[in-house]
Formats: structure tokens, C-alpha cells, sequence
């Protein structure tokens, strides 16, 4: 049975020039400790069963795509081409409720780091913005 894909309104993620600054703020090390640290969440979700059981290639890939999007060198693009994070995850069905679970997780991880305001901001309006364009069903 084939399912309705949903497309959400937004036509993209809204441009945010300030998220290209964040690498610099934040550095590498805090990008891809913050990744680790949502990955620790995942298998503890109810959306845990949408990611591999060893996540050590998911983190590595969500680490180089987020240290590119915030400003950093295109380590994901440079291994895997263009993003296309849309195409990439259409085989997954992303709902709205999904959705949010993924963003609590990144949420949650983020508040453990010390991200200082305005960048802690920053960060969760793209990540909500980002997951938002990613819901694919209803």
C-alpha cells in the first residue's frame, strides 16, 4: 500500500544568516558532543525504532551536516554530496508527533551543554524550523 506523502507549507527552512556563525561560537568539539549527546537519547524514545542500532555512522553524519549548515567546513557534502535531507529521509514516515520527539531530544541535549544565548536560541529555532520541513506524513 502506498502512502500520501505530506508536504509541509513552508516552502523551505526560512533563511537564517546568523546560523553560519554558530561553528565559529560553538567550535567542532561542542557540535559533535552535542550530536553524541541526542544520540544518547534516542534509543530511550518512542522514535527509536526509525535509526540503526549502532548510531555511530548517524552521528558522524548528523555531526559534519550540522558543523556545515552552522558555518564550518562541508565535511557531509564533501562524503556524501549535496544534502538533500528531505529526499534522504522520505523513506522514514515523519509525523508531526515524530517530529517533536526528535526536537525534545535535541532540545534536552543541547541544555546540557553551555551554549549561551543568543546561539542556544539560534540553534532551536533552525532545529525546530528544520524538523518542521521534515514531517513527510500525517
Amino acid at each position: 500500500m502506498e502512502r500520501e506523502i505530506y508536504t509541509p507549507k513552508l516552502e523551505q527552512v526560512p533563511a537564517m544568516p546568523e546560523l553560519r556563525t554558530l561553528y565559529a561560537k560553538l567550535g567542532e568539539d561542542l557540535i559533535r558532543s552535542l550530536v553524541d549527546q541526542f544520540y544518547d537519547l534516542i534509543p530511550h524514545s518512542s522514535i527509536a525504532n526509525m535509526f540503526p542500532a549502532d548510531l555511530s555512522n548517524a552521528k558522524k553524519d548528523q555531526a559534519d551536516f550540522l558543523i556545515q549548515v552552522l558555518g564550518g567546513p562541508s565535511y557531509y557534502s564533501e562524503r556524501k554530496g549535496h544534502p538533500r535531507m528531505r529526499m534522504r529521509h522520505f523513506p522514514f514516515v515523519i509525523t508531526e508527533e515524530s517530529r517533536q520527539v526528535w526536537y525534545k531530544c535535541y532540545e534536552q541535549a543541547i541544555n546540557t551543554k553551555s551554549i549561551p544565548e543568543p546561539e542556544k536560541g539560534i540553534l532551536l529555532s533552525y532545529l525546530e524550523s528544520f524538523s518542521k520541513w521534515m514531517v513527510n506524513s500525517l
